[in-house]
């Protein structure tokens, strides 16, 4: 990417263009971006925001944000012990312009005095002996000068030789909208949650059948329709979802994929041989191994779509709004008051509304331990529509059902039977991406991968890591 962008640059093929952008937003890409790196390398990251940078602003974000990016991934690179501390800040305000100051300064190697005239030079790596294990195309600062100078800026720089550097520069941007951002991160949670009121329809005649073995998965999914005021029926077997189309009519059908004895795409062949799904039912798949190509194979097989897990509220509000019919929609006040009342114990009210509160608190836990055990305290709130008692109440049926799935897991691989096994480290997959353990999420995928190649020396060798990580995990949630 760095040499790519070198080569527009050169040719005059690199265009600085401007549009409104949220600084929230803008800010939390940075950090995002460059946080777990920092984090890997037992650094402290430090963040400074000036609270009275305007809340909106016009400048060409996407190269404002590379180039602190690229500043920020450098000072990281060469920092082995200490802190980088990324400070933005309010320089100066003329009419409906603004400077912004941005620093990102390290306690890493820092550049010899002779070196600093190299520094800006393309394809340079400085003081090669000492960094001959570290990555790079020397092309990072080149990029950083080239593109401030498009945007009528440059880098200052600032280093002591093995006590770090202070790397700045100043950008004037436009202001459009001068409403102080505050705390970005608190801004940013009312942006999302406003964003989802908006999003969210209002549709309590829809009639929805949900089909998973997971239980996490229907829990979330009833959870979400029902900020639609969408009361759902579920299934957890293909067999059990036969029996319900036998007697019922659905709007929409959502069929796990990945299940045990009955997999959707059976269940789906099952239903359509026996007439069972009328002509205004839509059929949509629910999978956990969204790749290029996958909504023509679901076609193929006869789904009108699919819907990738762990399912996002955004996502879910596109479907159905794609496949509702109108009358989903008309008003029915009393019916839906009953849904509420009359709802299992299990489906919260979390509808992102400060007057809204949920019905359950969930259990309390402390986010800095499971940050260090591997969970996006941030991703899976995320899959929870923004919404933390309910995703405490995830983490702890995450807890509570660790026992079983490790026990069938575990039976699986005894007995050789690598369909069951991919089948149940599928789930697993899925509830670990869910409550946030990436890592995690991905070590089943790579487990559930080798069962699908009856790939026996893989999963031998990696079965045993994965179980105690699984449990470990548990444990701490427990």
């Amino acid at each position: 990417n760095s040499i790519l962008d070198f080569s527009k640059i050169e040719d005059g093929k690199m265009d600085i263009i401007p549009v409104k952008y949220d600084t929230a937003s803008f800010i939390n890409d940075i950090v995002n971006s460059v946080l777990q790196r920092a984090e890997s390398k037992g650094l402290a990251f430090n963040i400074q925001i000036d609270k009275s940078i305007p809340c909106t602003l016009i400048g060409d974000d996407m190269r404002f944000s590379q180039v602190i990016i690229n500043l920020l991934t450098n000072a990281v690179k060469y920092t082995e012990k200490g802190s980088v501390t990324f400070t933005l800040k309010t320089s100066q305000i003329t009419g409906n312009k603004i400077k912004l100051f941005v620093s990102v300064k390290d306690t890493g190697i820092g550049i010899k005095d002779e070196d600093l005239g190299r520094l800006f030079e393309s394809f340079e790596r400085l003081d090669e002996i000492r960094n001959h294990n570290i990555e790079g195309t020397g092309l990072g600062i080149s990029i950083v000068t080239s593109l401030l100078s498009m945007m009528g800026s440059s880098l200052h720089v600032e280093s002591t030789y093995r006590q770090g550097s202070d790397f700045s520069f100043v950008l004037e941007q436009e202001i459009a909208d001068a409403t102080p951002i505050g705390d970005y991160e608190k801004r940013l949670k009312e942006i999302s949650n406003r964003r989802n009121s908006e999003e969210l329809i209002n549709a309590p005649k829809a009639k929805i059948l949900l089909v998973d073995d997971n239980d996490m998965n229907l829990k979330v999914a009833r959870n979400l329709l029902k900020l639609c005021h969408i009361k759902s029926d579920t299934a957890s077997s293909g067999t059990e979802a036969i029996d319900i189309m036998r007697e019922k009519n659905y709007d929409i059908v959502f069929l796990d994929h990945m299940m045990p004895t009955l997999d959707g795409i059976e269940t789906l062949h099952i239903l359509r041989e026996e007439n069972l799904i009328p002509d205004n039912t839509t059929m949509i798949a629910l999978t956990a191994n969204a790749v290029v190509g996958a909504m023509e194979s679901y076609i193929n097989e006869g789904f009108d779509g699919y819907l990738s897990k762990p399912i996002e509220l955004k996502n879910l509000i596109k479907t159905l709004k794609t496949y509702l019919p109108g009358e989903a929609y008309e008003e029915d006040t009393d019916n839906a008051a009953s849904a509420e009342t009359n709802d299992e114990e299990e489906v919260l009210e979390f509808l992102p509304d400060d007057n809204i509160s949920s019905d359950i608190s969930g259990s309390s836990y402390d986010y800095d331990i499971l940050k260090d055990a591997g969970i996006d305290k941030e991703l899976g709130i995320s899959y929870c529509a923004g919404d933390e008692n309910f995703y405490n109440e995830i983490l702890g049926d995450f807890a509570a059902n660790c026992s079983n799935k490790v026990l069938s897991l575990e039976d699986s691989y005894m007995n050789q039977n690598w369909h069951d096994y991919s089948v149940l480290v599928h789930a697993m997959k899925s509830n670990t991406k869910m409550i946030g353990a990436t890592a995690l999420s991905n070590a089943a995928k790579e487990l559930e991968d080798a069962a699908n190649k009856e790939d026996v020396d893989f999963i031998d060798k990696n079965h045993n890591v994965f179980i105690s990580s699984y449990k470990k995990l548990a444990g701490l949630l427990n």
